[in-house]
């Protein structure tokens, strides 16, 4: 899960900051040709990126089945245990990127707090706005997201000529009727996601002189005789130090400069403004399309739920001729693989994943196939449930070849060939094995939970045998289980006596009625094939007498 998060983490840091490049690329060359509106426009290419890297991309076409290849000597497949990580690295740097983010959601806040506390008294006007009865640094202002508030300066009827005060006040009622403020909202939560990214902290400030400047282009469109008055009341205008994440102020770090020569210029032409809005349409939804499609392609119809399901994966692996059978338990998007390797041949390394499908009788599995660590093949197929899949690969010289089949079901809708507590023959009447404390021959554990193969034994190489004597219920359920014998002494019996709280039987009926019965499991662990994960290689052999 830390992964996957991770993933999606890092895929969203460089849609946006691959957004952000092109944005400012694009903002002078397009505020010098179509205006100030146009520039500001082009920020929506950056949520349209992060909205479509977080969309699934879909399929692609998978092959019915791999290529098949040509031919290579006979090679012994050993087991070889995965290393333990030392540190668990998606899992701190979760930590640390969530540490992060809530910083600068406090850090936000607080500087949201401080202007606010720095207004001093508000007093409510009869036009609906608020003025400040002391305060007059960074005003007129716009501060709130859902019922955003115009905030005059204390002076403000003496600062500023009439003409001057409509001008002002039509400057913040577009910031509201536009909605700045709720771009501003979202600048912030980017900046509380992505706090690690200065390339974000740096596009932010152009971000806001870009609204500015779209903000004044508006006001002189609808007062085109008004430009030096209008700049006479920026001028007028005391600017504020403190930052409003959650507004729209006059702060010090708007250049005054290039406001002031903004107004110099033609406002755009209808022409220009038709122009303009195609551009940001056009542009916006040619970054989202991008990155939606640089996104891995996932499995057709892929369920992503949090609570995957489990499956059997019966594996026969043929290398040259020698073939060896056996059973993986694994989890739906999780890796699994296989390893072979002798000293005389190269080493074949199969790694693969496996999805389920809207179809439940079906799954998608791919991955790698990979020769002394050289990339070979990364087959992908759709495989039908309880059907052989085979997948035939070869080294580039034709001089070794692997042969894989899998045959998948999954665990919760596998038959399951319970153990059966089958009564004895016996001379004398029939009495109930519990009764009588007889120990009943089980059937084969082959598609009961498995216990899992102890790293530390499988490190060493150790294998070993456990004889449990397990107690079935009516139910099936297992009652009780008691090691009684194991070789080497203490080394399996914890994994072996907690799988064993998992497994179900067919009870022993008697006359119709299930009754108690006991059963002598013996389970063998023993280092067989190559497995890329925890070690989890159970022979379950039949039972003693």
């Amino acid at each position: 899960m830390d992964a996957d998060l991770s993933m999606i983490l890092a895929e969203a840091t460089v849609a946006a900051s691959a957004a952000l490049l092109l944005v400012l690329a694009l903002r002078r060359p397009v505020r010098a040709a179509l205006g100030a509106t146009a520039a500001y426009a082009l920020w929506l290419c950056v949520p349209a990126a992060l909205l479509a890297v977080s969309l699934p991309r879909g399929a692609d076409a998978p092959l019915a089945l791999p290529m098949a290849w040509q031919i290579m000597p006979a090679v012994q497949v050993t087991t070889a245990t995965a290393p333990q990580q030392a540190l668990d690295w998606p899992a701190w740097l979760l930590a640390a990127w969530l540490a992060g983010a809530l910083a600068s959601a406090v850090l936000l806040a607080w500087q949201q707090q401080r202007f606010r506390r720095g207004l001093g008294r508000l007093q409510r006007r009869g036009d609906g706005l608020y003025q400040s009865v002391t305060a007059t640094a960074g005003l007129p202002a716009v501060s709130g997201v859902i019922r955003p508030r115009i905030v005059l300066p204390a002076d403000f009827e003496q600062r500023y000529s009439t003409q001057e005060q409509a001008l002002v006040l039509q400057h913040e009622r577009v910031h509201v009727r536009r909605g700045d403020l709720l771009a501003n909202a979202l600048a912030a939560l980017l900046r509380c996601m992505f706090w690690f990214n200065p390339l974000l902290h740096f596009a932010l400030h152009r971000f806001r002189l870009d609204q500015e400047l779209a903000c004044d282009e508006w006001v002189i469109a609808r007062n085109p005789r008004a430009r030096r008055q209008y700049g006479e009341a920026m001028l007028k205008t005391q600017f504020d130090e403190l930052p409003l994440p959650l507004g729209c102020h006059w702060q010090a770090r708007h250049p005054i400069k290039e406001r002031i020569d903004m107004l110099k210029r033609p406002t755009p032409s209808p022409m220009q403004w038709m122009a303009a809005t195609f551009l940001a349409l056009g542009l916006s939804a040619s970054a989202g399309y991008a990155a939606w499609a640089a996104q891995p392609a996932q499995a057709p119809g892929a369920i992503e739920v949090a609570g995957q399901p489990g499956y059997a994966i019966d594996v026969r692996m043929d290398v040259d001729g020698n073939a060896r059978a056996f059973q993986l338990r694994e989890r739906a998007g999780q890796p699994f693989g296989m390893r072979s390797q002798d000293g005389r041949s190269p080493t074949w390394e199969a790694t693969f994943t496996l999805k389920p499908l809207d179809d439940r009788q079906q799954v998608w599995i791919g991955g790698s196939i990979l020769a002394d660590g050289k990339p070979v093949s990364d087959p992908a197929m759709v495989v039908a449930l309880g059907q052989v899949a085979r997948i035939q690969v070869s080294t580039p010289d034709g001089g070794s070849v692997i042969d894989l089949e899998l045959t998948v079901r999954r665990l919760d809708e596998a038959p399951v060939a319970a153990p059966t507590a089958a009564e004895p023959a016996t001379d004398g009447p029939a009495q109930s094995p519990a009764a009588e404390g007889q120990v009943v021959e089980a059937s084969p554990l082959s598609t009961t939970p498995a216990p899992k193969y102890p790293v530390e034994a499988a490190r060493q190489g150790i294998g070993g045998e456990v004889v449990l004597l397990v107690t079935v219920d009516t139910d099936g359920s297992v009652r009780d289980a008691q090691v009684e014998k194991s070789t080497p002494p203490g080394v399996f019996d914890a994994a072996t006596l907690e799988a064993a709280r998992l497994w179900r039987f067919t009870p022993l009926l008697r006359e119709g009625k299930p009754v108690q019965g006991q059963v002598r499991v013996p389970v063998t662990f023993e280092l067989g094939p190559a497995y890329l994960g925890d070690p989890i290689m159970v022979d379950h052999s039949g039972a003693s007498p």
